[in-house]
Order: C-alpha cells, then sequence, then structure tokens
C-alpha cells in the first residue's frame, strides 16, 4: 500500500488527501471521521495500559497516570515534529527490545525460579491439571486454575485452542483496522524512501512479531508457571507482564518493565499525535478552513493540534477508566468499530472501478450491522448487555466479523454495478502546502523500479504471511499437547527470533547511516579546529594581497638603483 501511494499520490500527506481527490467531499469526510476515531481507540488503548501499569507499580492514582503520561509526549513531539517521532521511536525500540531479550532469556535461562523449557513445561502441566485444588489458600478467587475450557485436553501447552483461535480472528479483523485506517501508518509511509518502503516494511514486521511471540512466551508463561494469583481483570488491564518481571527481579523486574512500558507507550503515542494532527492540519483546516495556509501557519496549527488532542485524550482516559473500560476491552472491540473501512480503503488504491457511494454506503452500514450484531449476540448469549458480556469472545467475534466483510462487500457489489473506472489523475495532482525541492533522486519515483518493488512485496509479503497465520499454526496440530522436547523447540525459537530481530532493529539503522552519523560526528569535533584554520588563511591571503602593492614598488626602486 505504500508503494501505491508513491506512485499514484507521491505529494499526499494524509490518506484522507487521497480519499479527498478521488471520491470528493461526502467521502472525505466519512473517512476522515473514521481516522480521527482510530487514532482516538488507539490513544486510549496507550494510555489505558500504561495508567494500569503505573498505579499496580507506583501506587500512583490511576486518573493522574492517565494524564501525566501524555504530557512527556506532547513536549517532545511539539519540539521535533515527526523527525522527533522517528528519531525517538528508533531510541525506544532500542530500549524495548533489550528489555525483551533480557526476559526472555531469564525466564529460560538464568531463573532460579524457572530457567529452563523443562521447568516450565512441568508447571504448566500442573496448573491445569486435573488433580489441582482450586481453593484457598493454594489457588486465589478469580484466578486460572484446572483444565481451560475449549483447549486440547484443557492443556495450555497446545495450538488446539478454540478460545485462542476466535482470538486469533478479532486480533487480525482488529489490527488491519488499526493499520489501514491509523493515519499514522499512512503518514510514515508517505515519508519513507520509495527504494526502501517495500523491504522495510516487510522487515518491520517479522521483528515487531518477536514483541508479541517472545513476550507472550516468557512472561505470558511465566505467569502461568509461576502460579501468580491473577485475575482475569488485572490479566485484562495489562499487568501480566508486570507480575512476571517482579516476581523474577524483584524491584529491578519492575524498573525495568516500566521503562520499556513508557518507551512503547510514548514512542506509538508521539505517532499518534503527528497522525492527528496531519488530519486536522491538512483535512480539515487546509481543506475547508484556509486554503492558502502557508507552512508557518499550518506548522502553528500543528502544534495546537498536538497540544489539544494530548490533553484531550488524558481526560477521555480518565472517563474510560472511571466506567470500568479496559485495555483488553477496547483492544478487542477496535475491529467492530473501525474494521467496515478497511477494504474500502484498500480499495481505492488497488481497484479503479471502487466508486465512492460503496465506500461511504459500505465504511456506515458495516459500522453499523457490526455494533448492532456484536450488541444484540451479547444480549442472546448472555442475557445482558455490559462490558462484561461485550467483551467476552462470542460477541467480539461476530461483531468484527460482520463489520469488516459487510463493509467490503457492500463497497464491492456497488462498485461492480456502477464501476468508477478511475485513472488516479486527481490523486497525482495533489500538491504540498509548499513547494520545495525534494533530495530524492528523480529515479526513485520511476514507475518501472515502483513496479518492481510492488511486485517482490506481493510475492514476499504473501508467502511471509502464509507461512506465519496459516502453515506454522496447521503444523504444530499434529503434536496435541506439546511434549517436552517439541515445547523447548518452541521455547528456542522465541528467544532467537526475539533475539535476532533485536540484533536488527538496533544494528541495522546504525549500518545503513553510518556514513551520515559520521561526517556528524567529524563536523561536531572538528568544525572548530576547520573555521580557525579557515580564518588563519584567508588573514594571510589579505595580509599578502596587501603587500603586493609595496612590494612592486620596492622591487622596481631596487632595479633603479641597480641600473
Amino acid at each position: 500500500m505504500a508503494i501505491e501511494i508513491k506512485r499514484k499520490a507521491p505529494s499526499a500527506h494524509t490518506v484522507c488527501e487521497i480519499v479527498k481527490a478521488r471520491w470528493g467531499k461526502a467521502a472525505h469526510i466519512v473517512f476522515l471521521a473514521f481516522c480521527l476515531l482510530t487514532n482516538i481507540i488507539v490513544t486510549a488503548m496507550l494510555l489505558l495500559g500504561g495508567s494500569a501499569v503505573v498505579n499496580a507499580l507506583t501506587g500512583v492514582n490511576i486518573y493522574a497516570a492517565s494524564f501525566l503520561i501524555p504530557l512527556g509526549v506532547i513536549i517532545y513531539t511539539l519540539a521535533g515534529g515527526l523527525k522527533a517521532t522517528f528519531l525517538a521511536s528508533y531510541i525506544h525500540s532500542v530500549i524495548v527490545h533489550v528489555a525483551l531479550v533480557i526476559f526472555v532469556y531469564l525466564v529460560y535461562t538464568a531463573s532460579d525460579k524457572l530457567g529452563s523449557p523443562s521447568i516450565v513445561h512441568i508447571r504448566l502441566r500442573e496448573i491445569a491439571s486435573n488433580l489441582r485444588s482450586c481453593h484457598e489458600p493454594i489457588s486465589h478467587n478469580g484466578q486460572s486454575c484446572g483444565p481451560i475450557d475449549g483447549n486440547y485436553k484443557g492443556s495450555y501447552l497446545t495450538m488446539l485452542s478454540s478460545g485462542g483461535f476466535v482470538f486469533g480472528i478479532i486480533n487480525i479483523v482488529g489490527n488491519f483496522g488499526t493499520v489501514f485506517v491509523d493515519n499514522g501508518y499512512w503518514v510514515s509511509a508517505i515519508a519513507a524512501r520509495p527504494s526502501s518502503t517495500h523491504k522495510g516494511y516487510l522487515l518491520g514486521g517479522l521483528v515487531w512479531f518477536a514483541v508479541p511471540f517472545s513476550l507472550a512466551t516468557s512472561l505470558g508463561l511465566g505467569a502461568l508457571a509461576l502460579d501468580l494469583p491473577l485475575t482475569e481483570n488485572e490479566a485484562s488491564h495489562g499487568l501480566v507482564p508486570l507480575a512476571t518481571s517482579i516476581a523474577l527481579m524483584g524491584n529491578g523486574g519492575s524498573i525495568l518493565l516500566l521503562t520499556m512500558l513508557f518507551m512503547a507507550v510514548t514512542s506509538a503515542g508521539s505517532s499518534e499525535l503527528i497522525a492527528v494532527s496531519s488530519l486536522c492540519t491538512y483535512d480539515i483546516y487546509r481543506t475547508y478552513i484556509n486554503p492558502d495556509a502557508s507552512g508557518k501557519k499550518i506548522l502553528s496549527v500543528s502544534r495546537a493540534v498536538i497540544l489539544g488532542f494530548g490533553c484531550f485524550m488524558g481526560l477521555f482516559a480518565v472517563i474510560l477508566n472511571k466506567v470500568g473500560v479496559s485495555l483488553g476491552w477496547m483492544y478487542l472491540a477496535m475491529g467492530v468499530l473501525i474494521g467496515s473501512a478497511v477494504l474500502p480503503i484498500v480499495f481505492m488504491l488497488l481497484w479503479r472501478k471502487a466508486n465512492a457511494i460503496g465506500a461511504i454506503l459500505g465504511t456506515i452500514v458495516g459500522c453499523i450491522f457490526g455494533t448492532v450484531t456484536w450488541l444484540s449476540v451479547a444480549n442472546v448469549e448472555y442475557g445482558r448487555v455490559n462490558l462484561d458480556t461485550t467483551g467476552r469472545n462470542a460477541p467480539m467475534l461476530a461483531g468484527n466479523l460482520v463489520s469488516i466483510l459487510t463493509g467490503g462487500a457492500i463497497h464491492a457489489v456497488c462498485s461492480l454495478l456502477w464501476p468508477q473506472n478511475y485513472n488516479w489523475d486527481t490523486t497525482r495532482q495533489i500538491t504540498t502546502v509548499e513547494m520545495e525541492k525534494s533530495d530524492l533522486p528523480a529515479e526513485e519515483f520511476k514507475e518501472e523500479k515502483l513496479t518492481k518493488a510492488r511486485s517482490w512485496i506481493v510475492k514476499w509479503g504473501v508467502g511471509f504471511t502464509t507461512v506465519i497465520v496459516i502453515l506454522w499454526p496447521l503444523l504444530t496440530l499434529p503434536a496435541g499437547e506439546f511434549s517436552v522436547g517439541y515445547f523447548t523447540f518452541w521455547a528456542v525459537v522465541a528467544i532467537a527470533w526475539g533475539t535476532i530481530g533485536s540484533a536488527v532493529i538496533i544494528a541495522l539503522p546504525i549500518i545503513e547511516s553510518w556514513k551520515t552519523i559520521e561526517n556528524v560526528c567529524v563536523g561536531m569535533f572538528t568544525n572548530d579546529r576547520l573555521m580557525e584554520k579557515v580564518e588563519e588563511m584567508n588573514f594571510k591571503l589579505n595580509s599578502i594581497m596587501l603587500a603586493i602593492p609595496e612590494a612592486e614598488k620596492a622591487y622596481l626602486l631596487e632595479n633603479e638603483k641597480a641600473k
């Protein structure tokens, strides 16, 4: 999709600008609303999870934490903008991945409480055993105990899990929404170098996968293996990694996890602030209020939006915490609310027949149908509609699927009946605020080069997706309940993926930018001496130039005397 933007809308600032250029004002307003909703949902998840962990770890009031977390993000985002976000994302990613590697090796190699895959395996079998007592003092109220409903033999050591399968579908639908409808991803795609976009996104996805995979295999299973008294509500608020890190490392673990959390929340939060500021400045202010706004005016409006949105989200997070909305509930519900816009956005860039009326109807009707289905299933299955029943698997699964599939189906049918047959001329005419000469060579935007990059990413992207989403889970099914050897292999893969992914994300940007880093360092340490030398040479040259007339006069006098 990033490559398609380079081909079809190279000067766009946001995804909604492309919507307006292709489908007009009505579609623009609809998708602008869904993009802003996505940014609100993602930021709310960051603040809900972050405030819950800070509250549990430090005792800071959860409402105060909800408001204080955005402040640091606002400050450096205001100061540096998108460049600050990119730089912070790298630095924060380094810290997150270093902490990840520490936790993974701690659980499976270094801890005196666990320390090996075989011990974790034994503990997990004991926790899910039929013989385990699920009463005080062995098991606490609300703690997971005994065989797991829907899992093969009630075991944690299996991929044959109905609950896991349902969560996987919800997760895929919801994350399609947060990627395709979140302007933060489009801003990064637009800013990326065309020749690096396809490989960068694929590599980034593989490295990102190390975070949920390796952390879940270490801190997630570690919490169960240690038999920590965590309730379902605490797990939903994201407190499992915190509990495991404290149990294994004490205060050091809590500090390390808090640092990791802060790095992740602030990095992602900065991206969301930039995304919202881009939408408000380019798609609202520049489009409907001041079309002739200068770059300086756009910048001032952008900073005002960043400040305003950050404060609004702090207040909104306080309200969500007050009514009892958790990170887990919000994460599962996002696909219901924004999933209907996914396929219309995909069609916008990939399908010339996709029309405006189908996009508008599909997005709005899909969201309505998904929400109605979600609430109806909760009411039918459990007899009531509240945060508890709407957050369960069946309602969430139904709502997510109906939302994304209805949105795509309506748009596809309308487009087949009344095709637009678009050629992307108007999207290519989108202009920047102030035309600046790009520092990228013209060959970066050549059609044949972008087409080749597209073919490459389709091949490798589809290949890796098939392996990770389909083949890998299918190949684990014959194993049933994992043996010690099989689970050890699984743990080794998690350790290796986390380690290699962390090494890549830390080292590769430095290697690729080494020449620039070298030039900057040389400039920092030699610039003063260089200027002194230049000034000294200028002084000598001026002295020579001034002395030339006098020297010539003296020379002529000497010649006269000699004659």
